[in-house]
């Protein structure tokens, strides 16, 4: 899997508003550009695709602008990702077949394989939030790395 530019832009947002000394104030599009070095038209459709799935709220007027929806504890990076760029797979090459009726010497066997990849992707982004985030960023101790048993 690979992470495109709108879910690394779309975590970065988030993890700028989490780390907001108050982040209950509201940041305008224009002051979370500047602070994260993202591009603003780009960070505006971004930030609309968040709030339509509900990890951003928007207010209006003077002083508006974009808040967490919810706890730091509650966004899982999964979420986020999923939001901006669609399920988290390993490829799109379709379900095993039922039964091993399958279509091509081999097929339902990698399709098994990749399947499994896709549900360790999502797993392995689900188990960070962003207040793991907040507290790496803020010189906290970081998440454990899991070790693979041979």
């Amino acid at each position: 899997m690979r992470v495109s530019t709108r879910g690394d832009y779309g975590c970065r947002a988030l993890l700028s508003l989490a780390l907001r000394e108050d982040p209950t104030r509201p940041v305008s599009v224009r002051d979370l550009a500047e602070r994260t070095g993202l591009p603003q038209p780009y960070l505006e459709q971004i930030l609309l695709v968040l709030k339509s799935v509900g990890l951003v709220q928007s207010r209006r007027g003077a002083g508006g602008g974009y808040v967490l929806a919810r706890a730091t504890e509650a966004i899982t990076l999964a979420e986020v990702i999923a939001a901006v760029d669609g399920p988290i797979v390993a490829g799109h090459f379709g379900e095993p077949h039922a039964d091993g009726a399958c279509d091509h010497e081999g097929q339902c066997v990698l399709r098994t394989v990749w399947a499994e990849v896709g549900a360790h992707m999502r797993e392995h982004l689900a188990s960070f939030t962003l207040a793991d985030m907040v507290a790496q960023a803020r010189g906290g101790a970081s998440k454990p790395q899991r070790t693979r048993s041979a």
